[in-house]
């Protein structure tokens, strides 16, 4: 790199970094100023903010790798990694080289239900990062010898991810719980089906995700209502009107009690566990969000850590959570325990799940969870890429624009009788549990 392009990369590394420390110049104590822009067929949501001369794209097109055709399972993963590896007549080294030397960021992933994009600019360069973010998504080139590297880097992740007895739960874990249904697959493919991958399979299965009806995004920044529809209608105009994709079924958590166990040296067995839970619109969704955090979603101050790691010692760690896909729901968690206290562990989570359905919680637990909900909810909203985040989940969960001015107040209204009621969902009995260590467990 020549001095000039470090000096350069020197001080938009800085200026990207103090973006993360700035918050934006909306009040993030408040719902953050969220517009809605439409052109054509499309629609955008918009947070403007000149506080920084930052830009901050969020995009998804819905079909991540619960697309993938059956025996192609990583290829969206495959394509999301070759999505800026080369576009219209830069080759991979040096459509990397422009995205350098003009201050750009840009990166795509995959999701069980998405293709996500995130593109970090510079205003100053938003001519030269629109055009190369539209050549990334509109004439993406899939070279023989960029396919071979990034096959060969998500060979690698897999391998890495062999190493991690967490991740080889939890993979074994929605295999447990989904089966044969596409999200039992595992995102990064295997180490078969990712080698046997072409640029063909690459191309078509492009061809089939990325198009305006099923294109969600969220632009953060330095960009006004105007801006924001060139960009849409530069952009992304030029992508077919209709995705080809299938679809994907809805599925329910297979029912337990079912353990499995994979043995694997060491001093201590991690655990996690899922069930059958309940998406965005059931009407106990919020009273169960509410219910989850007292029970094992709010750190310190769930019951779970009080009685596993605080009154025990059994885990340094101990947390349960909901993975809503967009056609299944799922309630799970995870704990890692010394091989002699797995069992113990166990036992007492499930004995957790008995007693906040079996007894209503005090209207102090309830008042504490509410202010950690409702007052942690703001720290999304520091930073334009955490802001982008936000609007671009709030998109794919469905749910309207409306709310960031409705969460906290949907969550405020919840009442013990109603966290009672989410917490009679919860069956310990037919729970799945998943063990990677020295101890596997007993549902008896």
């Amino acid at each position: 790199m020549s001095p000039h392009r470090a000096i350069k990369a020197m001080l938009v590394g800085l200026v990207l970094a103090a973006s993360t420390l700035v918050s934006a110049t909306v009040s993030v104590q408040a719902a953050p100023p969220v517009q809605s822009v439409a052109l054509r067929d499309m629609e955008a949501w918009l947070v403007s903010d000149k506080s920084l001369p930052i830009i901050t794209v969020k995009m998804a097109w819905r079909g991540g790798s619960a697309s993938d055709p059956a025996g192609k399972s990583g290829l969206t993963m495959l394509l999301a990694r070759l999505m800026n590896e080369g576009a219209g007549e830069l080759p991979a080294q040096a459509f990397q080289q422009a995205l350098a030397d003009n201050a750009i960021s840009l990166s795509f992933n995959a999701g069980r239900d998405e293709l996500t994009g995130t593109l970090r600019c510079l205003s100053r360069y938003r001519d030269v990062c629109f055009k190369l973010l539209r050549l990334a998504i509109t004439a993406p080139r899939f070279d023989d010898e960029a396919v071979a590297r990034m096959q060969r880097e998500q060979s690698a992740a897999i391998l890495r991810s062999q190493q991690s007895p967490r991740v080889l739960a939890n993979q074994e874990l929605v295999k447990l719980a989904f089966g044969e249904h596409p999200y039992g697959r595992p995102r990064n493919g295997t180490m078969e089906s990712v080698a046997a991958l072409t640029a063909a399979d690459i191309r078509a299965h492009y061809e089939n995700i990325l198009a305006r009806d099923n294109l969600l995004l969220a632009v953060v920044g330095d960009m006004n209502r105007a801006q924001l529809r060139r960009l849409m209608r530069d952009v992304f105009a030029g992508l077919p009107a209709a995705n080809k994709l299938p679809p994907v079924v809805p599925v329910t958590v297979a029912p337990g009690p079912t353990s499995r166990h994979i043995e694997r040296a060491g001093p201590q067995t991690s655990v996690v566990f899922a069930q059958q839970g309940i998406d965005h619109n059931h009407p106990l969704f919020f009273a169960d969000f509410v219910m989850n955090s007292i029970l094992g979603g709010s750190g310190f101050s769930s019951r779970l850590t009080e009685q596993v790691r605080e009154q025990r010692g059994l885990a340094y760690s101990v947390y349960s959570g909901t993975s809503n896909y967009q056609r299944a729901a799922m309630w799970n968690g995870a704990v890692a325990s010394d091989n002699a206290t797995a069992q113990q562990a166990v036992d007492i989570i499930r004995a957790e799940m008995r007693r906040i359905a079996e007894t209503p919680v005090s209207e102090e637990r309830l008042a504490t969870a509410k202010t950690y909900l409702t007052g942690n909810y703001a720290l999304r909203f520091d930073s334009g890429t955490k802001i982008a985040s936000q609007l671009i989940g709030t998109q794919l969960n469905g749910w309207p624009i409306s709310y960031f001015k409705t969460r906290n107040a949907n969550i405020e209204a919840v009442r013990i009788a109603e966290v009672q009621a989410a917490a009679k969902l919860l069956t310990p009995n037919r729970l799945l549990v998943v063990t990677v260590g020295g101890t596997a467990i007993r549902l008896d």
